[in-house]
């Protein structure tokens, strides 16, 4: 399946409304050290690289080998996701602030409200195991994402795909060792990368990372 990009002015208007930081928010961020960062992969929207690229003043190809890999699912659905095995290509090493926020991923730009698939039909909630979602100012600023998050013309069906894997926390040891000798924007089965899950029970089932309390604002 193809879905249609979200136009680009589309983008620049999400960003010129939402900073995705206020006073509060970035110090805790810091506090935490990029936790959020760990073991999960990183996805874009459709059209989402060809924004990006544009903001860096480089080509879609470039942007693509820089900072993406393709994971592709059993039907043969493509998404764009961030390079696996390391850590936000975004994200400084020294002092934990992204290097692209004004026009970072939404998905991260809008953490900690993450979303689930219910029918037909898309579920914004805000994810309790992050520490912003403490404070009633820092829930409260994230709250007004939601609405510009749903404006985005995005499918309900890409992100059914996109939950079938978002909640799930991989080993990064191990997706580094499995993408060596890649191209530089590799195509991944996503079923190949389900023997890569993080696994701290031992046990052969699946498992589902930071399995948190969440609480439902919109459907």
């Amino acid at each position: 399946m193809i879905f249609e990009k979200v136009p680009i002015n589309m983008f620049d208007d999400f960003h010129n409304i939402f900073s995705g930081s206020n006073g509060k928010t970035f110090n805790i961020c810091r506090e935490c050290e990029g936790a959020c960062e760990h073991n999960k992969i990183g996805t874009l929207l459709p059209g989402e690289k060809d924004y990006m690229a544009s903001r860096l003043g480089i080509s879609v190809r470039e942007f693509e080998d820089l900072y993406l890999d393709i994971l592709e699912m059993n039907d043969g659905t493509r998404i764009d996701v961030l390079k696996l095995g390391r850590l936000c290509p975004f994200l400084n090493r020294k002092t934990f602030e992204c290097e692209c926020r004004e026009f970072k991923p939404i998905l991260c730009k809008i953490y900690p409200v993450v979303f689930k698939v219910e029918g037909e039909g898309v579920n914004f909630i805000i994810d309790s195991w992050c520490q912003l979602s403490k404070k009633k100012e820092c829930r409260n600023y994230f709250k007004n994402a939601i609405p510009l998050f749903s404006a985005l013309p995005v499918p309900a069906e890409w992100f059914r795909y996109v939950v079938s894997y978002d909640d799930l926390c991989f080993d990064y040891d191990q997706l580094k060792t499995h993408r060596k000798g890649k191209k530089p924007c590799e195509v991944f089965y996503l079923q190949e990368l389900l023997d890569l899950l993080k696994d701290e029970s031992g046990a052969e089932s699946l498992q589902i990372c930071f399995e948190t309390e969440t609480e439902k604002f919109m459907a």
